[in-house]
């Protein structure tokens, strides 16, 4: 996990991913009735230290919680949090830059 040039710590990392066109087809949900992995995500996401923290977040409405948790599990998708109802647009990391 520090391929293309990318030099980072041996401490623990906390991953944030988002959900849609990220992890599942986006809003396949919606389109198909069902969400579905993109490809190479799961094996990609098992590549992350078991140490490391993934955090899952998505403007997906609360109401689809229990579909999507569901789904996540019934396909092994190892996530420690998953925030829903976040604003649509960008999603800005701000991190300290240890010496």
């Amino acid at each position: 996990m520090g391929s293309n040039g990318l030099i980072l710590s041996t401490l623990a990392k906390t991953w944030i991913f988002d959900l849609d066109g990220t992890i599942v087809k986006h809003n396949g949900y919606q389109t198909e009735g069902t969400d579905s992995l993109l490809l190479g995500v799961k094996e990609y996401l098992e590549e992350i230290p078991q140490t490391d923290r993934i955090i899952i977040l998505t403007s997906r409405k609360s109401r689809y919680r229990q579909e999507t948790v569901r789904f996540l599990k019934e396909n092994k998708i190892r996530y420690d949090e998953i925030l829903f109802d976040m604003p649509m647009g960008e999603r800005i990391v701000v991190n300290d830059r240890k010496p």
